[in-house]
């Protein structure tokens, strides 16, 4: 495994070092091919050990019923952090949330929501709802009214690349009744309400986006 990861790696820098502006860290060249097909579904598989031996925050990805490919944290920039893969497609999460995207066949470029975040989980059972607005790209699309209403599902253990962990599993019903879009987001957080993994409908043009995070951010 390691020498084909090796003879890869050296194939692929050389034919691609474009890529490597000084925007993208070097681990990202490891998992390049499982981040191409993000989007478009080929079988590819991200070895547990190549993530273990990128020094840099990540995550794995999965669109719909495609292969799981790894992003890695670019940009803090107070709560929110960038993913990026080697291709350039990113992901802004705040509060365990997708709040904007790019590189997708259709991206969120904005939500602006009441969601403050996770710290009173009260406030979370008992609101009837939360209002965002999502705008989108490739379409254009401005000002998406969505309601969100919480539901606490309790904890349970989950099961993640690097061991087994304790978390409180939220729903969140998101509902946009102009458009006739309803579905289910989850978020497994731990006690101090940081989400470890999610699945999450961004846009009514895309399937569901799940992640998990295999190395934390410090």
């Amino acid at each position: 495994m390691k020498k084909i990861i090796t003879l890869f790696l050296i194939v692929f820098l050389t034919s691609c070092s474009s890529l490597n502006n000084g925007k993208i860290a070097p681990g990202y060249f490891e998992a390049f091919e499982s981040i191409k097909n993000l989007i478009f579904g080929f079988d590819n598989q991200i070895d547990s050990q190549i993530i273990e031996n990128i020094p840099y925050a990540s995550i794995l990805v999965r669109i719909g019923n495609g292969p799981e490919a790894l992003m890695i944290l670019q940009r803090v920039n107070g709560d929110e952090y960038t993913w990026v893969s080697a291709d350039e497609v990113y992901l802004v999460i705040k509060n365990g949330k997708i709040i904007k995207t790019q590189g997708l066949p259709n991206n969120l470029f904005e939500n602006l929501s009441s969601f403050a975040g996770w710290s009173d989980m009260d406030v979370l059972d008992k609101k009837e709802k939360f209002i965002s607005y999502y705008s989108f790209r490739n379409p254009e699309f401005n000002n998406l009214e969505v309601s969100s209403k919480y539901s606490n599902r309790g904890k349970t253990e989950l099961q993640l690349t690097f061991g087994k962990k304790q978390l409180l599993l939220l729903d969140e019903r998101i509902s946009a009744e102009s458009i006739g879009w309803d579905k289910i987001n989850s978020y497994w957080l731990d006690d101090q309400k940081y989400v470890w993994r999610s699945v999450q409908h961004i846009s009514p043009r895309l399937p569901p986006i799940y992640y998990e995070v295999t190395k934390k951010p410090l």
